[in-house]
């Protein structure tokens, strides 16, 4: 389970890569000057913004699975509400208090719980596939 547990978390931290590089690549399409500049720019601001994330996993995400857990309620929906709620107070408190810069790390500490989520599943269909 513990191991399970650090490759779900590791792989939610792939976060800040996939926003930034998804922004980055809509911006530098979008918007006149230097693409590559503009692409690496919002690439380093994002991983830069890493530490919400990293935040949101370890205060919220993976405590509130855990208790999920114990009692036998895991519900996916409750996990990425914890994601959203961890990534705006974390966001909010540390970084921007409003503005775009807000709603992308909410997005980005959302995705990250996603992704735990997407890892936990794919361990649990490794372990119970016939071999």
């Amino acid at each position: 389970m513990k191991h399970r547990l650090a490759k779900s978390v590791g792989l939610s931290l792939l976060s800040p890569v996939i926003i930034g590089t998804v922004l980055g690549i809509y911006y530098a399409l979008t918007l006149s000057g230097e693409p590559m500049t503009t692409f690496f720019n919002l690439l380093m601001s994002a991983i830069a913004n890493a530490h919400i994330v990293g935040l949101t996993m370890a205060a919220f995400v993976v405590p509130g699975y855990l208790l999920m857990y114990k009692y036998a309620k895991v519900n996916y929906s409750g996990v990425l509400t914890l994601g959203l709620l961890g990534g705006a107070i974390f966001s909010y408190l540390l970084s921007a208090t409003g503005g775009m810069v807000f709603l992308i790390n909410t997005a980005m500490s959302a995705l990250a719980a996603g992704l735990f989520l997407y890892g936990l599943r794919q361990g649990a269909v490794k372990q119970q596939s016939p071999q």
